[in-house]
């Protein structure tokens, strides 16, 4: 039967010594710490390295060690107790008595037990089975408290699509499913748009000592209503006000009133409408729709402008006949993008984007059934991945990922802006240099010229402090830059052909593509990109 080693104190009349019993069947040695402050807390002499040696000889049987030769008093059967840091539990570790002591009973251990005020769920049947088979130096539970009954926060179920960057789901054929985005939430006037289960409060529990122990707090959520929408009576339900389309933007739950139209032309003319605007048509070339909400197009955009807050979507694509825009605060979804300019706040998708200028705060995503990108400059602040890009026709395509393109945008401005403060300063230098020189040869300067110079000096002043400034704003700008790409692991990812005269930029550095490669991953590895297979 496993049982843990021990040790033992012995007295007679040559002294005090210090018996140490080996462990059986696989129990635990005897512990150096614990024996050393059995030790010391009864004022016996403590040689260490002495003891260390009678603990590990004793894996060979009983070591018996000489303390001192002092004549003491017999040593009582005794235990040392440990709690758990939360108080609910209460541990024992016993040792045996010297011949003559006493030997402990259960009356006695449940005594000194509430001598140290442990009074709470003792286990009495622990305590049986201690005295029926004393085995010493193991850790007994002899009291154990009740632990406190957890509770659950409380909830919240919306009942409309939260998420922004919800993708476009494939159909079976390979095309994209433009028409269950599930990005625009309709809603009718008075249904619920969520509801809040409340929080379950625990109950108490105690300790050994017979204390309360309380639950942790619980949190009861609450709503953030906005715009055309109201909280029930019992505060558990938040309702619409109006017929709309429901928004969640940080917290907020808000409802916007839908405009709707045939179609955006001569019938129309431009839309600027602060609700989210549906489309059941085309917009026409040359029109504009600007909303703070959602733009939907349920056809066509044709050589025209649309500027959302949110997102846009186009259900039969875009063809922006070399002057058509779109400009989103979060996503753009498009079934094509040809001949635009695109720029999204968060990702792009489309079954194909020719020869456009396309920009994504985060990814751009061209797959289903054709999946190509030809021509233009495809940028994103993550990601890139499509199926085919470039042409048989060598068409030069350019692929880049790694910066937001907006951040990356503003920093080239900038850095424009610090030259030509430059070259300004570098215009006014020579003059005031050369009528400085004059005054200190002597010459003297007519009122004008004093003038021109005061002038001239002022606007050198104002130069260097707008070029420091305009230099520092470039640094800070520069290492956020740098801050926000360490953060994400760029690629572009081609999972059919990538044709000659493609090239790829990730962050800073660039590749242009001789031969034709497929299946193939690029991805930085340290100052080249790589191309691996993609599996």
């Amino acid at each position: 039967m496993k049982k843990n080693g021990y040790f033992r104190i012995q007295i007679n009349e040559k002294g005090r010594f210090l018996e140490v019993y080996p462990p059986q069947d696989g129990g635990d040695a005897v512990d150096f710490n614990e024996l050393r402050n059995y030790l010391s807390d009864r004022s016996y002499p403590v040689d260490m390295i002495a003891i260390n040696n009678a603990i590990v000889e004793s894996a060979l049987g009983m070591q018996t060690l000489k303390l001192d030769s002092e004549k003491g008093f017999p040593e009582s059967e005794s235990f040392s107790l440990t709690l758990s840091e939360d108080g609910l539990r209460a541990f024992a570790r016993f040792y045996p008595n010297s011949e003559g002591g006493n030997e402990l009973d259960r009356d006695e251990i449940i005594g000194d037990l509430k001598a140290k005020k442990i009074i709470s769920g003792l286990n009495i049947e622990v305590i049986d089975s201690y005295l029926k088979d004393r085995d010493y130096c193991r850790s007994y539970l002899l009291a154990e408290g009740q632990p406190p009954t957890s509770g659950s926060d409380g909830t919240i179920e919306y009942f409309f699509n939260t998420d922004h960057n919800t993708k476009p789901k494939l159909n079976e054929d390979g095309t994209v499913n433009f028409f269950e985005l599930d990005l625009i939430s309709p809603c009718k006037k008075d249904e619920v748009l969520a509801r809040i289960t409340p929080a379950v409060k625990g109950s108490d529990g105690f300790d050994v000592y017979g204390k309360a122990v309380k639950p942790k707090d619980v949190e009861n959520p609450s709503f953030m209503p906005g715009n055309n929408t109201r909280v029930s009576a019992d505060g558990l339900e938040l309702l619409a006000n109006i017929d709309g389309n429901v928004s969640f933007v940080d917290g907020m739950v808000f409802v916007k009133d839908v405009y709707e139209v045939d179609d955006v032309d001569t019938s129309t003319g431009n839309i600027d409408y602060e609700g989210d605007v549906v489309v059941r048509g085309n917009v026409k070339e040359g029109f504009s729709v600007r909303s703070n909400g959602t733009i939907e197009v349920k056809g066509v955009v044709e050589g025209a402008s649309l500027d959302a807050g949110l997102d846009i979507i186009i259900g039969h694509g875009m063809n922006g006949m070399n002057k058509g825009t779109l400009k989103a605060g979060n996503n753009i979804v498009s079934k094509f993008i040809e001949n635009a300019h695109v720029e999204s706040g968060g990702y792009v998708t489309a079954e194909a984007i020719v020869h456009s200028e396309v920009l994504a705060k985060t990814e751009i995503n061209v797959n289903g059934k054709r999946g190509n990108i030809t021509g233009g400059k495809v940028k994103a602040g993550v990601d890139i991945e499509a199926k085919t890009v470039g042409s048989t026709m060598g068409v030069e395509t350019v692929l880049e990922v790694g910066a937001d393109p907006a951040i990356k945008a503003k920093a080239q401005t900038m850095e424009q802006d610090v030259k030509k403060l430059n070259k300004a300063l570098e215009q006014v230098k020579p003059i005031l240099v050369t009528l400085t020189q004059r005054m200190q040869k002597g010459d003297k300067l007519t009122t004008d010229q004093i003038r021109y110079l005061k002038q001239l000096n002022d606007q050198y002043k104002a130069l260097t402090a707008a070029i420091s400034k305009a230099t520092k704003e470039y640094n800070d700008y520069m290492e956020k830059i740098k801050d926000e790409a360490s953060d994400v692991t760029p690629s572009v990812r081609v999972s059919g052909d990538c044709y000659p005269g493609t090239v790829i930029t990730i962050n800073d550095v660039s590749k242009e593509i001789k031969t034709l490669t497929q299946r193939t991953k690029f991805v930085r590895e340290g100052a080249d990109i790589r191309i691996k297979a993609l599996f």
